[in-house]
């Protein structure tokens, strides 16, 4: 089956693509301004790493995007279909794509075919051929390993975990259970309860529990994540250098927000929480020195000579110790960093 490439490219605004480094592969995948203004058609949900040749020939196809219940319209509780749809636990990683090389089995992630994680599952997957696997048909998993967690802590497991088993032609999926038992990998786990009990269940749920996802037989999917882990991933996910130092500008204790978060985010956020405040306290220090140095010249004249001819770098903090002012604004704007995120790219963020 081919995919109209031309359609796809119309929407670069919202579908990016990426060129595989050594074969005629493309993936295609969505991006945040997609998602912001939510501009879902029948292309764009699509594009959730989907793998294509240059002439849009499928190769490999992914989960079209699927959404949490209540987001949009047929997610509504009470639109689902009256069936009881298979559930599974959600897992917490990074979504792989498998694909091929001659024998050779490859996984990307959803934006990338080198990402980490993409290298990671490659790695993991190189005891296989392609042989091994039923053709004709897309295998997906969530890879995890320790240097990938984002919320979930899996004690050190390192793995490629079988989500879906879809026919590439057709979209229509087969039973990922049976055929995980049959190549000796892990899978989803089956979760036997209802729609209405797993909702009532979700803020009870800790912060090393997902969610869940619900498959009906049209092939709607839905995802219902637990609070906690909503909560931290957000903050895990958004907060970047630029919250930090937008909570020191503002004299917020950054120690309320990080309630429950893992480990390796926490030290994260205090490293780059202290590289920030030395930073301050130097430049402080440093239109200190200045100060005292021109504060008994005779004219304003001979103190913004002496100012711009030796602390030019600080000059506004130290005219603002002068006018008597509290500097620690012109100092923060100063050392607004450049913007960064704790977590590696690639990681499936929604």
């Amino acid at each position: 089956m081919k995919i109209n490439l031309e359609e796809l490219r119309k929407r670069e605004k919202y579908i990016h693509e990426q060129k595989h480094y050594d074969l005629n592969l493309i993936i295609w995948n969505y991006n945040n301004p997609c998602q912001f203004d939510g501009a879902w058609d029948e292309y764009s949900t699509q594009t959730r790493g989907l793998i294509t040749d240059s002439e849009g020939n499928i190769i490999a196809r992914p989960f079209k995007k699927f959404f949490n219940i209540g987001e949009k319209e047929d997610t509504k509780i009470e639109k689902l279909p009256l069936e009881i749809p298979e559930i599974t636990e959600k897992i917490d990683g990074s979504l792989g794509i498998q694909y091929y090389v001659g024998d050779r089995v490859f996984l990307s992630t959803r934006g990338s075919f080198n990402s980490e994680q993409a290298i990671f599952g490659t790695k993991f997957m190189e005891r296989f051929k392609k042989s091994d696997f039923k053709e004709g048909f897309t295998y997906l998993y969530e890879i995890i390993y320790p240097e990938n967690r984002i919320v979930v802590d899996y004690k050190g497991k390192k793995e490629c975990v079988l989500l879906a088993v879809i026919e590439t032609e057709t979209g229509k999926e087969i039973d990922f259970r049976e055929e995980a038992k049959r190549l000796g990998l892990n899978c989803a786990k089956r979760v036997n309860s209802t729609i209405e009990k797993l909702i009532e269940l979700l803020p009870s749920l800790t912060s090393d529990e997902e969610g869940f996802v619900a498959k009906y037989n049209n092939g709607l999917r839905i995802k219902m994540k637990g609070n906690e882990y909503i909560r931290l991933h957000r903050l895990i996910t958004r907060f970047s250098t630029i919250s930090i130092w937008d909570c020191l500008r503002n004299n917020q204790k950054i120690e309320e927000f990080l309630s429950g978060v893992p480990d390796e985010f926490y030290e994260w956020v205090k490293n780059k929480k202290k590289e920030l405040e030395d930073n301050f306290n130097g430049f402080y220090e440093k239109a200190k020195m200045g100060f005292n140095k021109v504060k008994n010249l005779p004219d304003r004249k001979s103190q913004a000579l002496k100012i711009m001819k030796d602390y030019k770098e600080i000059s506004s903090a130290i005219f603002g110790l002068l006018d008597e002012k509290d500097i620690s604004e012109i100092l923060w704007k100063k050392l607004r960093p450049k913007f960064e995120l704790p977590f590696k790219t690639d990681i499936d963020t929604n």
